[in-house]
């Protein structure tokens, strides 16, 4: 899991980023709003866990600022704000959830699984292809930095199949078979169509296999 921790004091910040780091996540840091904003407007995360009193750009604008851009992560505040009026705001502005300081960092842990847990149910058909590509398998539809790209129907059957195969090669005879629907599609035509599906993405999300097909790896 990919994730944006923002937090101001410098030892809690690499306590966090090395304990979730232990259980295999992959966790991006900063100390200030600011550098929370660009990274956040560059990359797409899984989870942002965010301090809301930090220097330049507080917690509750970036929070916002988010939700302006339609992104599905969650955002957990972790703050040593405790006024019913700051948690008030917080959930009103749509964060998943609100610790308070000081906590032990297996409690962090145990917050992050849960919320993961209750959002299991409405995640599950979502796979991300990339740091900023997602595919929604039931709605079949494309986001990339958590904004959704318009598809045509030929390319979300495609991009249904790769998905359904990831990590394996899907051949040109299975796309004219499943995706068109018949077996007198001509081997140029269907990669032409799939290099106008690449040209939409803004990652190398599908490879090309030499003389087999195409594949989606797993990210």
């Amino acid at each position: 899991m990919r994730i944006l921790l923002l937090e101001d004091e410098v030892m809690l910040r690499e306590a966090i980023k090395e304990y979730l780091e232990s259980w295999g996540e992959i966790v991006t840091s900063v100390g200030d709003g600011a550098a929370c904003q660009e990274v956040m407007r560059r990359e797409s995360f899984d989870l942002y866990l965010f301090d809301i009193n930090v220097p330049i750009v507080d917690g509750f604008d970036l929070l916002a600022e988010l939700k302006e851009q339609r992104c599905q992560a969650p955002v957990i505040f972790i703050t040593a704000m405790t006024e019913i009026e700051e948690i008030t705001r917080a959930y009103e502005l749509g964060c998943a959830e609100y610790i308070k300081k000081p906590f032990k960092l297996p409690e962090l842990k145990l917050r992050i699984d849960h919320l993961f847990k209750l959002l299991g149910q409405a995640n599950v058909s979502r796979v991300r292809l990339g740091a900023r590509t997602l595919f929604d398998r039931r709605e079949r539809e494309l986001y990339i930095d958590s904004e959704l790209v318009p598809l045509t129907r030929r390319h979300r059957d495609i991009l249904a199949l790769l998905v359904s195969r990831i990590g394996h090669v899907v051949s040109l005879h299975r796309f004219r078979l499943e995706v068109w629907g018949r077996d007198d599609i001509d081997d140029a035509t269907i990669r032409a169509e799939i290099n106008r599906l690449r040209k939409l993405l803004v990652e190398d999300v599908i490879h090309n296999i030499k003389g087999i097909g195409y594949k989606i790896e797993r990210y």
